[in-house]
């Protein structure tokens, strides 16, 4: 009953990304697939403004979904560090492989194109704080289609729904150094 209530809750939101035509998602290894998924779930709140309602990768089918907490989806497609982005130069990589005349790899330069090109750190830095002096570093890998060895080994399938969690997520620093501050204040 659980996972049913899961499946229809994500289904729709999966349903709205689609691999491109001829993308052959074995060829890519496993932990360029956890890589990506980390990369899609460090880009999602940052999406967000900040903060998300749902923020989910599955590393073996590189489903995912990114629900901002208003509600709205995330456009991550436009975006590098994104399951759609790290996709599209993996498909690139996939076309060339296998085109054999100039006219298809010129095809294939036309997809390459379509990847996101914005930074998605650029999107939560507009819209920050003033009150935080923190930095968020993000760890990413790029990776090629050929790329079948990487020093990742993260799990990255996840879903953050706790507002707790993403509380410390976003102002985790900011909070310690407020603590800290107050108990050196109360030695003096």
């Amino acid at each position: 009953m659980y996972s049913l209530l899961l499946f229809s809750l994500f289904s729709p939101i999966l349903a709205n990304y689609t691999f491109p035509t001829g993308f052959d998602v074995s060829e890519i290894s496993a932990n360029t697939k956890a890589s990506w998924c980390l990369g899609e779930l460090n880009s999602c709140p940052e999406l967000c403004g900040g903060s998300a309602q749902v923020n989910h990768c599955d590393s073996s089918t590189l489903d995912f979904t990114c629900t901002c907490s208003n509600g709205s989806t995330a456009d991550v497609a436009l975006y590098q560090q994104t399951i759609p982005f790290y996709v599209c130069q993996a498909n690139y990589g996939q076309c060339i492989a296998r085109s054999s005349t100039q006219e298809e790899d010129a095809t294939c330069k036309e997809g390459l194109s379509e990847c996101g090109t914005l930074n998605a750190s650029s999107v939560s830095t507009s819209t920050s704080t003033s009150t935080s002096s923190s930095t968020t570093t993000t760890a990413t890998q790029t990776s090629t289609a050929t790329d079948s060895a990487s020093t990742t080994t993260t799990a990255a399938s996840t879903t953050h729904t706790g507002a707790a969690v993403q509380l410390l997520q976003n102002h985790g620093v900011a909070v310690f150094a407020t603590v800290m501050l107050g108990v050196l204040v109360g030695a003096l």
